[in-house]
């Protein structure tokens, strides 16, 4: 992520060196000799290394560390130091790999206990570009193989508050005093606990000290909410020396281009660097195809800066390991460049957010905002693992347009790169379980809007679905619950996320995106999980804990009654498939004494709560099932403030929401429309459903586009309908720099309206109408001076330029094709012609010919 340049020169001439390292096959060096460390018959000066020595291996050396040496500076590896099968400790400022480091073997895994303590203290000293305290591999062979050993299971059943005994699915090959860590089961990621085993029998386990918390340890309602346990302790340690924690300057492990990195059954432990760059606990960096090295079955805890990294690397396994209390990104693809890497079956337990006091920072922008998994290229293997407590989001697929920093090329489009895997993953205790958007700025690497739309050829632009078709991006079998956000938030087109299992998030699936679905899944409101409040939070009359807990405002008395939604529509076309909702309920909701009472709504539809933006009026629902569950509930959204409409919270897209009931299964109606309780968009011979706030409408609804092509202000913008009523529906415009220019209403088809401008209308006025089949229509009413110059489809020349109409009648029984102008007035109709693919008309306004 800087500039690597120099490094990356070291990086070359390093594995170019061949006086440096000996013959480096796939089984490291072959030395011509072989002694014991303990033996100074073994050492070319004759005699043991000494406290503070640098100490050099040479490549035609092997040496079996049979003893414990004093404290090194440093550790030159050019040969082969393997350890011996005895309990053994090495401590060295820093370890530099050129030959191979061996702690066991894939096949004959180091059974005893081994200790790595790295010391470097000086961020000045910088050993081949990689600093200090660190164990490097420059062209060598790392191998770190301890004891297999089950690295995390789950609570069999809940543990209360107070227990002192947990029972776990598994406990096979745990012992007494090992280090063991349980997640959190509620919205705070903070409620994670660390024990040591005190006793064991069986799966049950006698701890040392009593939990805080209570972990949930049941599947409710089809969800699987069993708290995650996992396993910290492992035979071989690789760990920062003490000062680490209070300096934040830990050990750090790190492979560069050439080398070779296995690891396996090894516990790292006060690792990472704090707001230092590739200074993270194991580091693959610009390594290319690293097929076949892995960190598997491994732990990481108490880390200063990220768990794993892989950067400008492919091809790596990142396997059943455990990560604890790490700060920033977890585990972490760097780039962008990285693909074809399998991350499965691990776990990430409280990944946090810089903390300023402590001086923490982070090393880019967005690990303000931590992802126990951040995923920068698409086409990678997240499989199996679970997110179990993060300050911000549990997965998240943060694209780049092109790679950044050293992987920099324009060769490589994550936004446009199929799928590789996404399934069976999990997410709780975070803000986001899921976040698909807001990808690196090519130019800070802050975050920013990110369209993710999946081609057939990534790095063709095109998006013509016949030149570069489309790809489905199926994110498979997602769990997720206790999230205080999005279980699931995606923006793109062709999304599809299938055999979810969601409960107790504020928010379940919200697609800010196009042509995607929800599909056979499981959403829960209120689970039988309920949580454990701290005693500043609102809670439900019930005692259970609430996704958005705290007081409204400065102090204020009443809690943010966030109504709590399974799917939540937005932009489109968008919705869902046979899905069952469970337990949307209103509840009550009290401070914890009590004195303040409120509802919290719910429901088992929503619309994104007053978004200023674009709403298809095509998104749909169908199949859908509900269990003790309210179906919809649209809050009520009055016109803006002049403070809401200065800070572009006009809310002109929400206040268009409808939803097409395609099946009836969520009114009781077939074919028709859910529709929020507004008069624009009902009449009398709608359903009103006041508990909605919403109504049931047999009418077919499409969206006008209002576009002033000339610049300047013309909001408000008005749009009422000339029926018996008149209601009229106020637009303030699109958030946008400088004036609002676009503006969007939801209209019934085949009516017609009248549209008035804030001002003159401007010399060139667009009109859109959008989501409908060929022959649907509106007709436009608009006050108008002088005499138009009016063309279709795009198209501002003399073919498509409409004529005036002989009369009225000529303009009504038109397809479009003319206009009428009379006492002021100007008529226009848009009409969707017949086309493969059309959905939408559009006319240009000019007040000179070809718009000059």
């Amino acid at each position: 992520m800087i500039r690597w340049l120099g490094l990356l020169i070291i990086v070359i001439l390093a594995a170019c060196n061949t006086d440096s390292a000996g013959p480096l096959t796939h089984d490291g060096p072959n030395p011509s000799r072989t002694g014991v460390w303990s033996d100074p018959s073994t050492w070319p000066s004759g005699q043991l290394p000494r406290a503070g020595e640098v100490v050099v291996i040479p490549r035609n050396l092997a040496v079996v560390l049979d003893m414990n040496p004093p404290p090194l500076k440093g550790l030159t590896i050019n040969g082969v130091l393997r350890f011996d099968n005895r309990d053994l400790e090495l401590s060295a400022d820093w370890i530099m790999v050129h030959g191979k480091l061996e702690v066991g073997t894939p096949s004959q895994p180091f059974r005893n206990r081994a200790v790595i303590t790295l010391t470097g203290n000086n961020p000045n000293e910088d050993q081949m570009g990689m600093g200090t305290k660190v164990l490097g591999v420059m062209g060598g062979i790392l191998d770190l193989h301890g004891e297999p050993r089950k690295g995390w299971t789950q609570l069999a059943q809940t543990a209360p508050a107070g227990a002192t005994q947990i029972t776990v699915l598994d406990a096979s090959g745990w012992r007494v005093g090992d280090r063991i860590v349980l997640a959190s089961t509620d919205y705070n990621p903070r409620q994670a606990e660390v024990r040591t085993i005190q006793a064991i029998s069986g799966n049950t386990i006698t701890l040392d000290a009593p939990l805080r918390y209570p972990h949930f340890g049941e599947v409710t309602y089809g969800v699987d909410q069993r708290a995650e346990v996992g396993l910290l302790s492992r035979n071989i340690l690789i760990r920062g020396d003490d000062s680490s924690s209070s300096s934040g300057f830990g050990g750090h492990i790190m492979a560069m281009m050439g080398s070779i990195m296995r690891v396996s059954g090894v516990e790292l432990y006060r690792m990472g660097q704090r707001n230092l760059l590739a200074r993270y606990p194991i580091h693959w960096h610009l390594m290319g195809n690293a097929a076949g090295q892995y960190i598997k079955h491994s732990s990481i805890h108490e880390s200063f800066n990220r768990c794993v990294t892989i950067h400008g690397t492919s091809g790596v396994e990142v396997v059943g390991n455990v990560a604890y209390n790490t700060l920033g990104h977890c585990y972490f693809l760097e780039d962008g460049a990285e693909s074809k890497n399998r991350l499965e079956g691990n776990l990430g337990i409280l990944t946090r957010k810089p903390d300023p006091a402590k001086g923490e920072q982070g090393v880019i922008p967005t690990d303000k905002t931590p992802a126990t998994f951040w995923i920068t290229h698409p086409d990678n293997i997240v499989r199996n693992n679970v997110a179990a407590g993060s300050d911000h989001t549990g997965f998240w697929y943060a694209l780049p347009e092109n790679p950044t920093g050293p992987s920099a090329t324009t060769s490589i489009w994550p936004r446009r790169t199929p799928l590789g895997e996404f399934s069976g993953n999990v997410a709780h205790s975070n803000w986001d379980g899921l976040m698909v958007d807001r990808g690196p700025n090519k130019n800070t690497l802050e975050s920013e809007t990110t369209y993710y739309n999946p081609r057939t050829n990534p790095g063709n632009p095109s998006n013509n679905d016949s030149e570069n078709p489309p790809v489905l991006a199926e994110f498979k079998n997602f769990t997720a619950y206790k999230n205080r956000n999005n279980a699931a938030w995606l923006r793109g087109i062709n999304h599809k996320v299938t055999g979810a299992r969601l409960a107790d998030n504020a928010i379940g699936v919200t697609f800010a995106s196009q042509e995607s679905t929800l599909e056979d899944s499981l959403i829960v409101g209120d689970s039988e999980n309920k949580g454990f409040p701290e005693n500043w939070e609102f809670r439900g009359v019930d005692g259970r804990s609430l996704p958005r807990p705290w007081a409204a405002g400065s102090g204020g008395p009443i809690a943010d009654n966030f109504p709590i939604r399974g799917f939540e529509f937005y932009d489109g076309k968008v919705g869902f498939r046979n899905v069952q909702f469970i337990n949307f309920q209103p509840l009550r909701i009290h401070n914890a004494q009590g004195s303040h009472t409120t509802t919290r709504e719910a429901s088992a539809m929503s619309y994104l709560r007053f978004t200023a933006f674009a709403i298809d009026s095509r998104n749909f629902a169908q199949g859908a099932r509900f269990t003790n569950a309210k179906p919809v509930y649209l809050p009520p959204r009055p016109e803006p403030t002049p403070e809401e409409i200065a800070e572009d919270k006009n809310a002109d897209g929400y206040r268009g929401a409808v939803f097409v009931d395609i099946d009836g299964s969520v009114g009781g109606r077939p074919g028709h429309t859910i529709v929020l309780n507004t008069p624009f968009l009902l009449d009398t011979n709608c359903e009103i459903r006041t508990d909605w706030n919403a109504g049931i409408c047999n009418y077919s609804y499409g969206r006008l586009y209002i576009y002033n092509q000339s610049g300047g202000n013309i909001a408000p913008v008005s749009l009422s309908r000339n029926d018996g009523s008149h209601p009229v529906f106020r637009m303030w415009g699109k958030p946008q720099e400088g004036a609002n220019t676009e503006f969007g209403a939801t209209v019934i088809k085949g009516r017609s309206y009248t549209l008035s401008l804030t001002g003159d209308v401007p010399n060139k006025l667009r009109l859109r109408f959008d989501d409908s089949a060929p022959g649907e229509f509106i007709n436009l009413a608009i006050p108008y001076s002088g005499e138009p110059f009016i063309y279709r489809d795009y198209w501002i020349d003399n073919r498509n330029k409409l004529p005036r109409a002989a009369s009225r009648a000529d303009f009504d029984n038109s397809t479009g094709d003319r206009y009428w102008a009379e006492g002021g007035t100007l008529w226009v109709k848009l009409v969707v012609r017949n086309q493969p693919g059309r959905d939408w008309a559009v006319l240009d306004i000019c007040r000179n010919d070809l718009c000059r």
